[in-house]
Formats: C-alpha cells, sequence, structure tokens
C-alpha cells in the first residue's frame, strides 16, 4: 500500500507566537520531499501536527484523499505516519528485536510471558527487507548509531508506515553510514513511501531529494521541484537575504606559535601527531570519522589517555613544557554534543554563561557569588553574541539549537581563552545560526585567539579555516594553506588518493 500526505492551511499558535500560518504542503507517493529552514522557522511544529502531538487551530490533513484526526501520536501510528527522530529513543540493554516491538511484543504460551523467537523473525524480516545484517538479538548498546538509524527505520517498515518522516538523520553518522541511508531512503521511496526528509545540509536535500519546501517564520516561503533551484536560491528563501560565498573571506597568515605538539600517540588510534597553533589563526583539523580527530583534542586535554608526545607553550615568558591540567584552564572546549556536555539545560542561560568563571564573581571571606554580577555578565554576553532568548532567565534547554549553541560559546568567551577548540561547533543548527557562528570564529581569530575548528562539514572547513592540517588513520598525512585548500583536494588527503584533475 502506498500513500499521499496533503497538509492544508495548517495554523498553530503559541502564547505570543505563530509558530505556523497557514501552511500547504504535499508529498506524493514515492517522492522524498526535503523541508528545510531554520531554527524556529516552524518545521518540528508542523511534523508535531501530522505527529499527532499538536492540533492546528486552522487547517487539515488529508492522506489518499481522505481527512484524517490526528489527536494524538497513536492516531499517527495507525494512519501510517513514522518518525525516524534525530534523537534516537531506545532502550540500550534490551535486543534489537525487543525494541522494534516494545508496545506490541507477540505474546508466549504462558500468561504475562513474550515470544521471543517470533519477535526477533520478525524484526529479522523487517531488517531483511533494508539489506541489513543486523542481528534481531543484539542488544542495542552494542550498535552503532548508523545502525541504531536502522533499526528505527526497520520498526517503521514492520508498522506497516506509509509516510517516514526522517528528521536531521544524517548529522552523527559517518561517510559509510551515511551511504547506507541513503539507500535505505531510495529503496523505501522505489517501494511507494511518501517521505519528508528534514535536513540543514543542502548537498543532501540536492542529492536525495526531489521535492523541497522551506519555512521561515512559520510560513510556507518557497517549494518545487529540487532539479529547478539552485542551493543558493534555497538559502536566499531560508534566510530571506542573499548571502556572500566564502570565497570573499581572505585567509590569514598565523602569528608565532602558541601550543606546539610533539609525537602525541594514544594507543591504537594516534601514532605521533606533531602539529603547531599560531596566534591569530583558525587551524582546521579534517579526517574522515574515525581518523582520530576528536581523539587528539581530548588525549592532549588529559580527557582520555596519551600514551606518548609532549606538549609545549609558548608565552610572554617563552617557551615551556605545559600539563594536561594547565592546557585545560586556558583552553575552552565547544564539544560536538551541546545538550549532553555542553549545557545544563534545566538552568537560566545566564547561569550557564557565568558557570566557567563563577570565582570572577566570589567576593568576601565567604566567598559568596555576586548574582547581580553575573547577570550583568551574561546580558552582556547575549547582546555581543545576539543569542535570541525570551530572557536571560529562560532555561536553556528552550532555546533553538543555534542559540544554544551561542550560549556555549558565550560561557568559553567569558573567560577570554587564549585557545579555543571548536568540534563540530554548528553541528544541528540552521543556516542563518551558521554564518554567524562563522563570523564569530573569525573575530575571534582577528583579536589573537588560537582557534582549532574541526567539523565534519567539508563547505565550512574550506570556508573558515586559514590553514588545515588532515590527519588519516592517527597521523597528519597533509597540510593545505591558501589556494590549496579546497573541497577536492581535502577530500583526497582524508581518503588517501589524489584529486582529480580540475
Amino acid at each position: 500500500m502506498t500513500a499521499t500526505l496533503h497538509m492544508e492551511g495548517v495554523t498553530k499558535a503559541f502564547p505570543g507566537v505563530k509558530a505556523l500560518d497557514c501552511v500547504s504542503i504535499t508529498v506524493q507517493a514515492g517522492e522524498v520531499m526535503g523541508l528545510v529552514g531554520v531554527n524556529g522557522a516552524g518545521k518540528s511544529t508542523l511534523m508535531n501536527v501530522l505527529g499527532g502531538i499538536y492540533m492546528p487551530e486552522e487547517g487539515h490533513v488529508e492522506i489518499n484523499g481522505r481527512r484524517v484526526e490526528l489527536r494524538r501520536p497513536s492516531d499517527a501510528d495507525e494512519a501510517g505516519i513514522a518518525f525516524i527522530h534525530q534523537e534516537l529513543l531506545y532502550f540500550p540493554t534490551l535486543t534489537v528485536a525487543e525494541n522494534m516491538f516494545i508496545s506490541r511484543l507477540p505474546a508466549g504460551r504462558l500468561p504475562f510471558t513474550v515470544d521471543k523467537r517470533a519477535a526477533q523473525n520478525r524484526a529479522g524480516e523487517a531488517l531483511g527487507q533494508l539489506g541489513s545484517a543486523i542481528r534481531p538479538s543484539a542488544p542495542m548498546e552494542t550498535l552503532s548509531v548508523g545502525e541504531k538509524q536502522v533499526v528505527e527505520i526497520a520498526r517503521a517498515v514492520a508498522q506497516g508506515a506509509d509516510i517516514v518522516i526522517f528528521d536531521e538523520p544524517s548529522s552523527s553518522l559517518s561517510i559509510k553510514e551515511k551511504d547506507a541511508l541513503f539507500a535505505i531512503v531510495r529503496k523505501l521511496k522505489a517501494e511507494g513511501k511518501a517521505i519528508i526528509y528534514i535536513s540543514h545540509f543542502l548537498d543532501e536535500i540536492e542529492e536525495l531529494c526531489d521535492s523541497y519546501a522551506v519555512l521561515r517564520n512559520g510560513r510556507l516561503v518557497g517549494s518545487g521541484s529540487v532539479a529547478t533551484v539552485t542551493r543558493s536560491q534555497i538559502v536566499e528563501l531560508i534566510v530571506g537575504q542573499a548571502m556572500s560565498g566564502p570565497a570573499a573571506r581572505k585567509r590569514k597568515i598565523g602569528g608565532a606559535p602558541r601550543l606546539t605538539l610533539s609525537g602525541i600517540r594514544r594507543d591504537g588510534i594516534l601514532h605521533g601527531i606533531d602539529l603547531e597553533f599560531k596566534r591569530g589563526e583558525v587551524l582546521g583539523l579534517w579526517g574522515l570519522l574515525g581518523s582520530g580527530r576528536t581523539e587528539l583534542i581530548r588525549s592532549i586535554l588529559g580527557l582520555d589517555p596519551m600514551h606518548g608526545g609532549s606538549m609545549t607553550f609558548n608565552d610572554d615568558g617563552g617557551s615551556r613544557p605545559i600539563g594536561h591540567r594547565e592546557l585545560l584552564e586556558r583552553t575552552a572546549y565547544v564539544t560536538e554534543n551541546r545538550r549532553t556536555d555542553g549545557l545544563f539545560l534545566d538552568e537560566a542561560v545566564w547561569k550557564n554563561i557565568s558557570a566557567t568563571t563563577l570565582d570572577q564573581y566570589a567576593a568576601g571571606r565567604m566567598r559568596v557569588l555576586d548574582k547581580a554580577a553575573e547577570e550583568r555578565t551574561a546580558i552582556s554576553m547575549i547582546e555581543r553574541l545576539t543569542i535570541r532568548t525570551p530572557s536571560h532567565r529562560a532555561r536553556a534547554a528552550n532555546l533553538s539549537g543555534g542559540n544554544q549553541q551561542k550560549v556555549v560559546f558565550a560561557k568559553w568567551l567569558n573567560r577570554k581563552p587564549e585557545i579555543l577548540i571548536l568540534d563540530e561547533p554548528t553541528r544541528g543548527v540552521d543556516v542563518g545560526a551558521k554564518r554567524e557562528i562563522g563570523e564569530l570564529v573569525e573575530s575571534l581569530a582577528d583579536s589573537g585567539s588560537s582557534v582549532l575548528l574541526v567539523t565534519s562539514e567539508i563547505e565550512e572547513m574550506v570556508a573558515l579555516a586559514d590553514r588545515v592540517a588532515v590527519i588519516r588513520d592517527g597521523v597528519i598525512a597533509s597540510e593545505a594553506k591558501g589556494e590549496s585548500i579546497t573541497e577536492a583536494d581535502l577530500m583526497a588527503a582524508a581518503m588517501g588518493t589524489e584529486a582529480a584533475d580540475a
């Protein structure tokens, strides 16, 4: 069975904001539609209407020309609508089969028992349809991120879903896992599924989608065939204005070395890394997933073991050895997962911003925190970084992804770091926020900070880095500067191949 989805004139308002304003979209059976827009544009709200989480004030949903009432998530499930969420939800200690059928496990012969063999057989059939060799009996916690995602998709297949929504599905995947995901999406399309693919990666929209729809400020501002629109036109629709390309940026030549790494080793992962961080420079660390990028950062900061090598710091007193603890104190580290280890989500924005500099606000013999001073500093940082928040007292969890990331920047910039390490700084944020973060990175380097940029987005690396060290199999394979920082050359170096002739 196949299905065509139509959402007509959907309007949804929350106190003080109209999240959706008369939005209409159509996804045909056997079509992949790319849904794009900045964080807060209305994508999640629209999908929550489709998922039965929100009821719209106006508008309706049709499947195969018939109106359906989606008052609760179970209604969406019964209507054949399935979601593949960016943040995967699963029970880590249960098996693949148990996770796939957790709400309707087949009953065993005895009361209150489960027929595990039947569950595993059904799971194996669904996984087989996707061409996956994942064992239904494997505990979920033993799977990679990509494999867990395949299990989520198999669950949708097993439930007979004809409408499948993918929400930022590739943001945590390796290149190999992303290729596998694309193959599965194309297989579902060939089977006649109607697919909505939400992504900030416009190259994915171009490669995978047949049509596109752009939301901005709760309105549908553009839609049509992907084949008839350029990437720059989509970007202009997303942000509401034309954007200059990265080629206009002039690369800088770094100043004196600030940190020198020599022969850094970590058994089985890093095999003698030599690297120099220069003042006033954005140094890119480029490599494929598993190359050792994040492991290098964590090892030099003492967060993971370092089994060999040395580190030298250069300041006004000259060159001297530096240990993990002192380097950590001199470094701001924006981690790749802001929600897990970057923010206190349940705390106010101002508390997050002051969290790394509490000593500055401790006054008197009793070292009592000066709350007013904390708040003044936080408000100043909110204004400096144009963090969009209802108030400095709002919970960090209530901000959009891009504004959460800017809060992470704010808390570290408050320390005035000499070295700034950015690990996937724009993951999961919209085009507008990416531009703002990019401008912030450049301004920090201009002010003399040594910036290390790690990103999986090659366009971002080309646009922001002044110099790029390519890491492959735990060693620095090559270094690129100036005009040699191109997508083709970086990918060729990362993969160990020569770039094709221009």
